[in-house]
Order: C-alpha cells, then structure tokens, then sequence
C-alpha cells in the first residue's frame, strides 16, 4: 500500500485531485510483491482456472487488495505448490534421501502451504480492513467537525482523507477519487457503497457514517445532536467489539495454553522412555523436526488465526519521524549509530565458544547413546545448557539493543499525546473568551506548565514573537515549525485539523479544539477500559512465558537426565548379573530391555531440542502478549521478546542445573542402597 505524504494545510484542499492522482500513479509504478511474483510465475508453468465462485471471492479480494494478478494466477500458484511438494516428498522418500515418513511430511506441508497461497488475498484483505479500522475513531471525528462548519459531504470526506492517515486514508482517498471521475453521482452516493463495503468489517463505523449523511437532512440543532451522536456510536462500539474479543480469548487462550505449550512440555517427559524403549523408531531428528519446527509453526499458525480477530482501537504512535531515532537495526552512542548484529554476534560467541571445544574435544557425548556413564556429568550438561544461553542471550541482546532507544522515544512521545488533550483544552478555552491567539497561547502555558508538552506551546509562541510567524507557520513551518520537534503523527494531524478550521474564524478553531480535547478523553477513558477488560488474559500470558514454561521445561530437562542414566545403570546391573545370557528369548536381554544406550538420545542432545523449543516458545508468547495489548507495535513486540528471553532462559538453566544435580544425587543414593552401583 502506498505511503501517505504530510501536506500543510494550504497545500491540501486546493491539491487533492492532483495529490491523489500522484498518489495512484505512485501506486502503479511500485515494484511487484513476492506474492504477486510467485503467482506470476507459477502460472506461467500450470494454468487453472478456479470455479466460479472461488473466482468471483478471490477477484473482490485481488481487487480490493490492489494485487497485480488473476484468479487463474492464485490457482495455479495453489496447484504448483501442492504438486511440487508431493513430488519432492515422494522421489526423496523412495531414493533414501530422507525417511519415507519425512517425504510423507513433506508432502502433507504442500497442502499447507498450497492452502495459504490460495487464501492470501481474502487474509490480505482482512488484515487492511482491520488496519484501516484503527483510524475510524478519527475519521468520524474529523467528518463531524467539518459538518459543524459547514455541512457539505464531499468537503467533509475531503477534510478526513487529509488528515487521517495510514490504510483508511488511502481507502478514502481512493473513494473521493472515484467521485471525481464519475464513478458516484454525488458524495452521498459514494457513501452509501462505502457504507455497505465496511459493514460486514465493522457496523458501528457504517452506522457513524449514516448518521453524519442523515445530519444534512436535519435542521441545525437537530444535525449537531446526531452528528455528536455519530461520535459516541464509534466510540461505544469499539468498547463493544474489544469487551467481545476478550470474551472470545479465553478458549483460544486456554488451547494455546494447553495444547500449545503445557502437554507438548509435560509429553516430553515421556520422550526419553520412548528414546530407550524404541531408539530404533524414535530417533533424535524426529524429536527436532516436531518440537522445534512443527510444532513451533502450528503454535504461531493458532495464535495468528487469533489475533486476525482482535478488532484494532485506535491508531499506533509513529515515531519514524523522530529525529533522535537510531536508523535501522541500531542504537546511537555518542551521535553514531552502531549497528547491533555483529554486537549481538559477539556476545553469542563468547557464550559459545567453551561449549563448542568442549564437544569438538568429545564429540561422542552428543552423538546418540549413552556408552560410557562417567561421561555424561554435571558439566557436560552445564555446556550444553550454555548452548542454548547463549542462543537466547543473542537473540536477546539483538532485540534489546536495537529498541531500547525506540522505546524511550515511543514512551516520550506517548506520554505527550495523552497530555495533549489537556493542552488543547485550555487553548480552546482561552480562544472561546474571544482572547487573540498569542495571549491565549501564552495564558495556556501557565495552565500547561508542569506538562512536557508545554514546550510545543512556547516554540510556537517564540516564533510569532520574534520570527513575525502566523499561528499556522509558528507551527508548521519547515525550519523552525515547533512540530518539528514533537513528530507525533496523532498531535500533527490534529493540529491540521485545527488550523484548518481556524481559517472560517477562531469560533470555529475554538470549537473544533474543544471538542477534539473531548475526543482525546474520551479515547483514553475507552484505553484503560481495554487494557482492564484485557489484564487477567496478559498476566496469565506472561506468567506463562516468565515463570511457567522455563520452571516445566528445567524440570523436564533433568528428569530425562536422571531418567536416561538410571535406566544405562539399570540395563548394565542386570547384564553383570548373567541375565543376558538367561534370555527371555531369542536374545532379547533385560538390558536392551532398560538399557538400550547405543541408539537412544543422550541427555546433552535432549537438552538442546527442549531448549530451542523453549526459546522459540517464549518469542512466540511474548508476541502474542504484546498484540493482545497494544496491536501490532514492533517496538514493545521486540522489546518484550528481549526482556522475557533473558529472564526465562535463567530460570530455566537453573532449576535445570539444580534439580537435575538434586535428583542425580537422591537417585544414586537410593541405587546404592539397592546394591546396583557401588
């Protein structure tokens, strides 16, 4: 989707068919995506036509989407898939390159991953209509105070495209576009279509948007009480759809809980038992392709078929125009931005580089089996539990250092919207009296003066004072705007909004003030309902990823130590005693019975499949926390990974360490008592 360019509020009006003609010839000349090519592509070889239904579905969604490709290009891109990844599957199965059961594997995922390529336009469509639905809050603000000054449609559909942002802004620009090339009659028309279309995605923004056209047929006093009404039936139903999904999380929760982490964890128990009892079936691969690599994506697959259902509240604070922030994957020391992969590196590999002389010294250990006891000791275990530390700490470090100033810097600029609403409350207020702007700007810092967004208000009264500046310019000029130094894209485009009204009169601008001020509270006031409606799902979740999954899986890790080296002790008393020899039929001995160590996993290597599913498990909730939370922010997202990572892997090397040094030793006691080791 393209990008969404800031224009100052003179440039705006006058501009928008250009503007959006530009923004569509933008459109056209961005390179494909690698969906687009892949589909492209696949037809090229297979070309299937799908039946009419799913052609009609998938052209809506293509269409709304803006993908450049066909129906036929889905199918066959469906086709191709599932038909290469059976023929992979079956001529690596019967070569011997893998095991058959892995080419079955393999071509089962062809299946899956056939099915997602057919379905990706429909999810892309549903992905931009929530995105966009993040911005209606504001959208239906905007139109209503355009109304309040003058009740015309298209002007009101206008004054919104300007100055929202994100998805919905490119969906009601697209929609002023086709009133101007005739597609609509008039804008109460193209209303109407654009009622129906987000219907479906979201009623209260289509019942808002009735509202406000139905407020032109109204005498005035009667047009304001609806077009007020139109703002609190947004509002209330965003309250409404998110109490809604935090009702429906608690199953998805529990599943996830369950299915996903807990019994997978707890089976693991059984996974050395089975390692001994049937090494020759169960083999380490098979351990690794399901614990950390099937298991793992189904896991994601469930909780992203989750969160598509979590309705998005309001819009993200945008940071990128922050003039502190660190470029890219990178923290800044000093005014240079250092890169933080090759830091991330070395920390990895100065966790790593004991563990891997160890087991270059003695590669046998992690080889599968168990030949000779005194091998497998505390340190052995201590060095592959390092591996994975240092893993952890790597990923950790990277997540860490690349966001920690994006965070202050998200934090900073959060805090100010939320104290922008006071702000703009008492500057309206001071307006309303009929003060001129300068004073009444000057009377708002003494109000405001305890805040940090007062400095917005100072540096624009410094440049009307002594740079000669408009109100307009103290803020929004080039060089020294005092938007400048607060690049929140909430506070900038409300400031549009505002001095956009200002032009009819300070009545209007004192007006629109007030009532976006309302707005703000009332946005806030509907947040801290969200995060509390919301709180007991994210402790759950985050006790589950700090505490729960790192203690169970420590546990895990060195039962199946003792578990491993008790059965080898076992297996070797009864072979000392003759018992080998005695039978029990066609040579099937009481040690190979307890004791089949030659093909069974060794505890080293166990250690390692549980620790990265460990890993993978803690990203994978700490995301999950996160988008509950707060939606999809990137920056508290990889902040939380980082954080949780570090602490979980801790708790987990040393209830691992402990517990595993505490059962050995109770173990070995009791065996000693038994007479079976000395």
């Amino acid at each position: 989707m393209p990008s969404d360019d800031v224009y100052l509020p003179e440039q705006r009006m006058p501009e928008i068919r250009g503007r959006e003609y530009k923004l569509y010839m933008k459109s056209e000349e961005r390179k494909l995506s690698w969906y687009e090519k892949l589909a492209k592509l696949a037809s090229k070889f297979i070309k299937m036509n799908p039946d009419q239904s799913t052609n009609e579905n998938l052209g809506k969604a293509i269409s709304f989407a803006d993908l450049r490709i066909t129906p036929t290009d889905v199918m066959s891109l469906f086709v191709s898939t599932i038909v290469l990844f059976i023929i992979v599957g079956v001529v690596t199965g019967v070569t011997g390159v893998v095991p058959l059961m892995a080419g079955v594997l393999i071509a089962a995922l062809g299946l899956g991953i056939g099915y997602y390529f057919l379905k990706y336009p429909i999810n892309l469509v549903k992905k931009r209509r929530i995105e966009a639905s993040s911005e209606v809050v504001l959208a239906i603000l905007y139109m209503v105070v355009s109304m309040r000054i003058s009740p015309n449609l298209e002007r009101a559909l206008r004054f919104a495209a300007v100055n929202i942002s994100g998805a919905l802004a490119w969906d009601m620009r697209k929609l002023i576009w086709d009133i101007e090339m005739g597609k609509y009659t008039s804008a109460e028309q193209a209303i109407d279509d654009y009622m129906v279309k987000w219907k479906s995605e979201n009623e209260e923004f289509s019942e808002a948007l009735r509202l406000i056209k139905e407020s032109l047929r109204q005498i005035p006093t009667r047009a304001e009480t609806i077009l007020d009404e139109s703002l609190t039936v947004i509002l209330e139903g965003s309250k409404t759809r998110m109490k809604h999904y935090s009702q429906e999380l608690m199953l998805p929760v529990m599943v996830i809980h369950m299915m996903g982490i807990v019994l997978p964890v707890l089976g693991t128990i059984m996974a050395p038992l089975a390692a001994v009892f049937m090494a020759d079936l169960v083999r380490p691969e098979y351990f690794i392709i399901g614990y950390d690599i099937v298991l793992p994506i189904v896991i994601i697959w469930f909780i992203n078929n989750t969160l598509n259902k979590r309705p998005m509240t309001f819009s993200q604070v945008d940071i990128s125009k922050h003039p502190d922030l660190p470029k890219g994957n990178s923290f800044r020391l000093k005014g240079i931005d250092i890169p933080v992969l090759p830091v991330a590196i070395i920390i990895t590999a100065a966790f790593l580089i004991s563990p891997i002389m160890f087991f270059a010294q003695n590669p046998d250990i992690l080889a599968t089996g168990i030949v000779e006891q005194d091998r497998h000791t505390f340190y052995s275990m201590l060095m592959s539990i390092m591996v994975i530390i240092g893993i952890g700490v790597g990923i950790s470090v990277y997540y860490i250092l690349s966001n920690f100033q994006k965070k202050i810097i998200y934090d900073k600029i959060q805090k100010m919207e939320g104290e922008f609403e006071l702000a703009l409350f008492q500057l309206g207020n001071k307006i309303a009296g009929g003060t001129p702007t300068e004073v009444a700007i000057e009377k708002s810092i003494d109000d405001v003066k305890d805040l940090e967004i007062v400095g917005l208000f100072k540096k624009s009264l410094d440049n009307i004072r002594n740079l000669g500046m408009t109100f307009e310019q103290s803020i929004f000029d080039e060089e020294y705007g005092a938007i400048r130094y607060y690049p929140s894209k909430l506070i900038k485009n409300i400031m549009y909004a505002v001095i956009d009204t200002a032009k009819k009169g300070v009545t209007y601008a004192s007006e629109s003030m007030l009532r976006i001020a309302k707005y703000l509270k009332n946005v806030r006031e509907t947040q801290e309902y969200l995060r509390d409606i919301l709180s007991d799902t994210v402790s759950s979740m985050s006790f589950q990823a700090y505490f729960l999954s790192p203690i169970i899986t420590g546990l895990i890790v060195s039962m199946a130590d003792v578990i491993i080296k008790v059965l080898s002790k076992l297996g070797a008393y009864l072979e000392g005693m003759g018992l080998e020899e005695a039978g029990m039929g066609g040579g099937m001995g009481l040690s190979n019975i307890f004791g089949n160590m030659e093909s069974s996993i060794s505890p080293e290597l166990f250690q390692m499949i549980v620790g990265i599913y460990l890993i993978e498990v803690i990203i994978i909730l700490s995301m999950f926390v996160t988008k509950i939370n707060h939606g999809e922010n990137k920056i508290l997202q990889k902040n939380s990974i980082g954080r949780t990572l570090i602490i979980a892997l801790i708790i987990y090397a040393l209830v691992a360490l402990v517990a595993g040094s505490l059962f050995g030793d109770m173990i070995e006691s009791a065996l000693s008592g038994m007479g079976i080791i000395a």
